[in-house]
C-alpha cells in the first residue's frame, strides 16, 4: 500500500526522537509499505529526505507562522497532490485532529483517497483551571470539529479518549500507537540495601500535574521511598520549591530530560510508575514502563485504566498497593503489553483499518 501520513512534525533522522511512538510507527510502517510523511512544522527546514525506507516531506512550518496559516495548507496541499501524481496514495492518515487532519482531509476530498484522523493530544479537551486544550480557542474548537466529522474514519489511544471522541463520532475506533517490547523490557532490578524508587516521566507543564504528585508523595508514610521525576519544563523550579515546603526535597529527583534510548534504564531502576496527569490522549510514558514490567498507577486517563482495570482517586494508596505486589503487577503489565499494545500487535491492527480505507 501506499499511506500518507500527515504529522504536526517528524524527526529529522533515524536517531532524532522527536516524538519517539511515530518514528518507531513509520518505522514499522515502512517496511512493509510505501510511506509518504508530511511533517508540518518540525524539522525546522524545508526539505525531502529519507527516514528508514519512508520519504519525509519537511514544511517548514514553525519558521512561517500557525499551523493554519494559508501559505503552509497550499503548499503541502501540494506536496500530498504531487506525491500521488507520482504513484496514487491508497489512504491519508493523519495525527492529532486539528490542521494535520484539516489538509489531509482537503487532500483527500480533492484526489478521492479516504483519510483517518487520529486524535494525538488535547484537541477535544479544555481544562480551564490549567490553560490547557484545543477547546479553550475558537479557532481550534472549529478545526477540530469539522475533522472530526469529515474525516471518513477516526481513531483514540484509549478508551477514555473515545468517551471523549464520541461527542463528534460515537463510532470512534479505539486503536493506540505501539510501544517497542523489545527496547523497553524487563531488567534486573536489585531492591536489596536501597529506597523504594517511584518514577515519572513527563514534561514539567501544568497538564502533566507533578505538583499533585508531589502532594501525594508527601502523604506517604514511608520514609524509604524515593521520587525520581524524569522530564524538564516550565514549572521545574516550582516544583523544586513545593518539594522543600513540603520537607520531602532530599527524596525527590529531578532528571531533567533525558534521550529516549536512556528511558529503559531509569524504569527498570524503578519499583512503581506514577502517572498524575490530568489529560492524556494515550500515554505512551505508561507503555513503556508497563512493558518494562514495572507496576503503573496513577490518574484515570489516557491508556493506564486497559492496563490496571481501574481508577486511583489516591495516588498515595496506589502507589503503596502497588509496592506491596509489585512483582505480579509488574508481570501483569508486561504480559498485557506484549498482548495488546507492542509496535507489532497493534501493526496488524492499523494494517487491517487501512484496508478498510
Amino acid at each position: 500500500m501506499k499511506i500518507g501520513l500527515v504529522l504536526p512534525g517528524f524527526s529529522a533522522n533515524e536517531r532524532d526522537w522527536c516524538i519517539p511512538a511515530l518514528l518507531n510507527f513509520v518505522r514499522r510502517l515502512a517496511a512493509d509499505n510505501v510511506v509518504r510523511v508530511f511533517a508540518l512544522e518540525y524539522p525546522f527546514r524545508r526539505d525531502v529526505y529519507s527516514v528508514y525506507s519512508a520519504v519525509v516531506h519537511s514544511m517548514n512550518g514553525r519558521n512561517r507562522g500557525k499551523w493554519h496559516a494559508p501559505r503552509l495548507w497550499s503548499d503541502t496541499l501540494a506536496a500530498i497532490r504531487a506525491e500521488h501524481r507520482r504513484a496514487p496514495f491508497d489512504v491519508l492518515h493523519a495525527f492529532w485532529a486539528n490542521a494535520p487532519s484539516a489538509i489531509a482531509i482537503l487532500a483527500g476530498r480533492a484526489l478521492n483517497v479516504p483519510v483517518i484522523a487520529s486524535v494525538a493530544g488535547g484537541e477535544l479537551v479544555g481544562l480551564r483551571a490549567i490553560g490547557y486544550g484545543g477547546q479553550l480557542r475558537a479557532t481550534e474548537r472549529l478545526i477540530a470539529g469539522w475533522t472530526m466529522r469529515a474525516a471518513n474514519r477516526v481513531t483514540v489511544g484509549s478508551r477514555y479518549m473515545q468517551a471523549i471522541a464520541a461527542r463528534w463520532r460515537p463510532e470512534a475506533c479505539v486503536l493506540p500507537l505501539g510501544v517497542d517490547a523489545q527496547m523497553f523490557a524487563p531488567g534486573r532490578n536489585a531492591t536489596i540495601n536501597r529506597p523504594r524508587r517511584i518514577v515519572n516521566v513527563g514534561s514539567l507543564i501544568p497538564v502533566k500535574g507533578q505538583a499533585q504528585l508531589l502532594d501525594a508523595f508527601a502523604r506517604l508514610a514511608r520514609k524509604e521511598i524515593c521520587l525520581d521525576i524524569v522530564g524538564s519544563g516550565a514549572l521545574e523550579r516550582e516544583l523544586r520549591e513545593r518539594a522543600l515546603r513540603l520537607g520531602i526535597a532530599e527524596r525527590v529527583l529531578f532528571s531533567g530530560s533525558l534521550a529516549h534510548d536512556a528511558l529503559p534504564a531509569k524504569y527498570r531502576a524503578a519499583d512503581v510508575f506514577v502517572q498524575s496527569s490530568f489529560h492524556e490522549a494515550q500515554g505512551m510514558a505508561v507503555l513503556e514502563a508497563a512493558a518494562s514490567g514495572i507496576p503503573v498507577v496513577g490518574t484515570p486517563v489516557g491508556i493506564l485504566r486497559e492496563l490496571t482495570g481501574g481508577r486511583a482517586d489516591d495516588l498515595a494508596q496506589a502507589v503503596t498497593q502497588a509496592l506491596e505486589n509489585r512483582e505480579q503487577l509488574g508481570q501483569q503489565a508486561r504480559r498485557t503489553v506484549e498482548q495488546e499494545f507492542s509496535l507489532e500487535a497493534t501493526w496488524h491492527k492499523w494494517m487491517e483499518l487501512y484496508r478498510r480505507g
